[in-house]
């Protein structure tokens, strides 16, 4: 029980209490609210492009955009955890959205599938890693490149594009 405080610290200082009790689907729908999911694809595309430069180009404001944009991002691989350990009670049903399913690995399409598959491929304090290579790069003159194996960083970002569009089944499907 102690590990998951350690790795879901995101929740525990936005959520007050117990992280294992903060409700892992409005943690999804708040992320959501805050801009479209094709808005967070093209964020995440910008905020990889300057973590993956070897010089400072982050152009979406501050340097602290960025720091608060990697939050948010945390908050979310958290909150895919949360759902990842405890799944909800009741089937998800899932509306058709063809462009955000388009999006996602044909055999993953199944965006409850795909949080098995996503924390297959590294384990939560390995994505929280992999967030703060790039968060720092993003912010600095150096690239995650230099601190991560290349196949780290096509994992990190593909997988990344693809929660985003699961999270968005996922909270979409609950707001019906």
């Amino acid at each position: 029980m102690k590990k998951h405080f350690v790795n879901l610290n995101r929740i525990a200082a936005t959520h007050k209490g117990n992280p294992l009790q903060a409700f892992a689907l409005g943690i999804l729908q708040e992320f959501f609210n805050y801009a479209k999911p094709a808005e967070h694809i093209t964020a995440f595309d910008e905020f990889c492009r300057a973590a993956l430069k070897e010089k400072y180009c982050w152009h979406r404001g501050s340097p602290a955009n960025a720091l608060y944009y990697s939050e948010r991002l945390e908050l979310l691989i958290e909150a895919a955890y949360l759902l990842y350990i405890k799944p909800p009670k009741h089937p998800v049903h899932f509306k058709k959205h063809t462009i955000l399913l388009s999006a996602m690995n044909k055999e993953y399409a199944n965006p409850s599938h795909f949080l098995t598959y996503f924390f297959s491929q590294a384990s939560l304090k390995k994505w929280k890693t992999w967030l703060q290579a790039f968060t720092h790069a993003a912010i600095a003159k150096g690239s995650a490149a230099d601190e991560m194996k290349a196949v780290d960083i096509y994992v990190f970002v593909e997988s990344v594009k693809q929660l985003l569009c699961a999270a968005a089944l996922i909270a979409d499907a609950r707001n019906q």
